[in-house]
């Protein structure tokens, strides 16, 4: 299932593992001169290891791919951001847009399984099987010390990143999200925006992910996360609870207003609408809004992304017109 279609998750929008590996004797992408060999010998491990799995994954070239295609990807978190720009990189994505095996990003391989709502062992059990067909067939770069070896450092180790895309409105609107950062951090884990690292928290949705992957097992990474995720669930909730003992009309007309907005803006930004997308699901979270779309907000909210609803072919204010003609039909 693709993880934004049906998903009315309104808290953990969705989870994400991903495991950095490096085939062994090969240099790092950032140093290869002949990327193409080591994908080809990747996808032979694919292929090789296990009919059903390489039936079920569509290969992408991203040197062939036009822009927007690859934005698209991007918008629909499958790629990273750093692969927009890169050259000599593919990758592979399972049918049902739950996973995606990047070729030659900033390591080697890096395995993501994507999933709606808060599955972290499910998640894992799927990356974790996958690898294991992947290595059936190469070398890893390992060492007893250090672990799996990475581009970068504070990869090694594991080479595990577990991370929770969650929408926190209601600590945002009280101001609490500092304190959220600031007592996350204090346990080891990340907080940044929509898109990972570097990218700014749009729409009040957030990634949360481990900090260390070295000197640690991947069920520990796990827990840790789910443990502050639980505290911070509740941090969320008791926000709601206070916006709506203390100013229950403010809280209504702000969700109510954005509501209307959507269902009669004429004209709206990728921006804007993920911020009035947001206080819509905090709305109909907390039962003030009733009614129901068409789709839920989430997939609105990816669908009307600026690749997947221009596809390349429109300017910025036919984008923003077609957008708000999507989100009027559909909210």
């Amino acid at each position: 299932m693709i993880w934004y279609k049906n998903n009315d998750n309104d808290i953990v929008i969705s989870t994400r593992i991903r495991l950095a590996r490096n085939l062994d004797g090969v240099p790092f992408p950032n140093a290869l001169s002949d990327k193409a060999a080591a994908t080809e010998k990747i996808k032979a491990a694919l292929g090789g290891g296990n009919s059903a799995l390489a039936k079920d994954l569509d290969f992408i070239d991203l040197d062939k791919s036009d822009p927007e295609h690859k934005a698209r990807l991007a918008e629909e978190h499958l790629i990273s951001p750093q692969m927009l720009k890169g050259k000599g990189q593919s990758v592979y994505v399972s049918k049902d847009r739950t996973m995606s095996i990047m070729l030659m990003e900033e390591d080697h391989i890096r395995l993501q399984v994507i999933m709606a709502g808060n599955a972290l062992d499910e998640a894992y059990d799927l990356a974790d099987k996958i690898d294991s067909v992947i290595e059936e067939n190469v070398t890893y770069a390992f060492d007893e010390s250090f672990g799996y070896l990475t581009a970068c450092p504070t990869n090694a180790g594991t080479g595990m990143r577990a991370s929770l895309m969650l929408h926190l409105p209601a600590l945002t609107l009280t101001k609490n999200i500092k304190n959220v950062v600031a007592s996350a951090g204090g346990m080891g884990i990340a907080v940044r925006g929509l898109y990972g690292e570097g990218t700014s928290a749009e729409g009040n949705f957030y990634q949360i992910s481990n900090q260390v992957t070295m000197g640690v097992t991947e069920k520990e990474i796990i827990e840790k996360l789910k443990t502050v995720t639980d505290r911070i669930i509740d941090m969320e909730k008791k926000a709601r609870a206070v916006l709506e003992k203390n100013s229950p009309n403010e809280l209504a007309d702000k969700v109510c207003r954005s509501y209307g907005i959507l269902k009669y803006a004429r004209k709206l930004s990728s921006s804007e609408a993920k911020s009035l997308i947001s206080d819509v699901m905090l709305g109909r979270g907390m039962g003030i809004i009733k009614e129901k779309g068409k789709i839920l907000p989430m997939e609105c909210m990816i669908m009307s992304a600026p690749s997947i609803i221009g596809g390349g072919k429109l300017g910025a204010d036919e984008r923003d017109i077609k957008r708000a003609e999507f989100i009027r039909e559909n909210i």
